[in-house]
């Protein structure tokens, strides 16, 4: 487990125990009024998603008479003491408290560590969304500045289905999108006046985060059809064509300090005379500064002319890398040509990424 816990208030001491109170949203009445309004949990799914978390309810209304419930009368308050043992920063447990309502566009955000630098604050959001069809959240439209969003009304007659769904996200450029923060939520949510209560088990990982990439196939006009190791075909180099002696694969994201395996086959054509060389480069990337990661440069020159050549290279990311670059290229002459086939560049040793 990597959560590090610490003591904290007797109102969260349920929540620390590990129960989770999975039973009705309930409403009180005022004595000779009606049955209130009453919800019934049916269904409930905690997911990690990434970095963050998504949490899932289906609740059936079991109210005598239809309802109309409008954004202003959504209401929800999350609170826990969050941690990541994983992140040096995060190992000691720290008090989140976020409350979201219908005014606000039904999201939050809140500070887990201040600081002056951006790069070192951490923050997290939570949003939320109501609604009843099966088909999933209907589409907000994007929300004017200084104005929130409108929700829509939601009609719902006895029996009928209410589905609620809550995002986190952990906000932090080198952390938010793999090291999810940890800890028993405790949740406050309100539905007109019904309210429900619950302790969301997030308090640990679910799998290991690492970025959903992969590199896109090269423009047309730079594969060749001639020559390749896998069909159809392969990346092509033209010395003596100007723009052609070089090709670099995007920036992709990259999870720091995780060790990583590169792969691709080459073929040098005999005449060659400039030199052939495959390079990685990784960067920091900060909400202010980007900058070249020097210690996690890596260069190689491709000797061997005439036949297909494998090459295998392990490395570890930087501390701080958050994102890696590729490329190759013909340099020192304006002769030659090379056929570069099958990149993959992969976490080492890594369980699945998700569900």
């Amino acid at each position: 487990m990597l959560i590090s816990r610490m003591s904290s208030p007797p109102v969260h001491k349920l929540a620390r125990a590990g129960l989770t109170v999975l039973g009705l949203l309930f409403a009180g009445s005022l004595p000779g009024a009606g049955p209130a309004p009453r919800f019934t949990i049916q269904r409930r799914a905690v997911n990690q998603d990434q970095g963050g978390w998504r949490v899932d309810y289906r609740l059936r209304y079991d109210g005598p008479s239809g309802i109309v419930l409008t954004p202003t009368e959504v209401w929800a308050k999350v609170e826990s003491w969050v941690s990541n043992s994983r992140v040096a920063s995060h190992a000691i447990p720290r008090w989140s408290s976020l409350a979201i309502s219908g005014p606000s566009g039904l999201s939050a955000t809140a500070d887990v560590i201040t600081a002056s630098d951006e790069a070192q604050r951490c923050r997290e959001r939570v949003s939320l969304v109501v609604w009843t069809g099966e088909d999933g959240p209907p589409e907000v439209p994007a929300a004017k500045p200084g104005i929130p969003p409108a929700g829509p009304l939601l009609s719902l007659a006895p029996g009928g289905t209410l589905y609620v769904r809550l995002r986190w996200e952990h906000q932090h450029f080198l952390y938010g999108d793999y090291d999810p923060l940890l800890g028993q939520r405790a949740l406050e949510l309100r539905l007109g006046s019904a309210t429900l209560r619950d302790v969301l088990p997030m308090d640990q990982e679910h799998y290991l985060a690492l970025p959903k990439f992969a590199w896109p196939v090269p423009p047309e006009d730079r594969r060749d059809t001639r020559y390749f190791y896998s069909a159809p075909d392969s990346l092509h180099l033209e010395a003596h064509v100007p723009g052609n002696q070089y090709y670099r694969f995007p920036e992709r994201p990259v999870r720091y300090g995780t060790k990583m395996r590169l792969r691709f086959w080459y073929l040098v054509a005999p005449g060659t005379e400039g030199e052939c060389r495959a390079r990685i480069a990784q960067y920091k990337d900060t909400p202010t500064a980007w900058r070249v990661l020097t210690d996690g440069a890596y260069e190689e020159c491709l000797t061997t002319v005439g036949r297909w050549v494998k090459v295998e290279h392990i490395f570890r990311t930087e501390p701080d890398a958050t994102t890696l670059a590729l490329d190759f290229r013909i340099s020192g002459a304006d002769i030659g040509e090379m056929w570069i086939d099958d990149v993959t560049l992969e976490p080492v040793g890594a369980p699945p990424s998700g569900p």
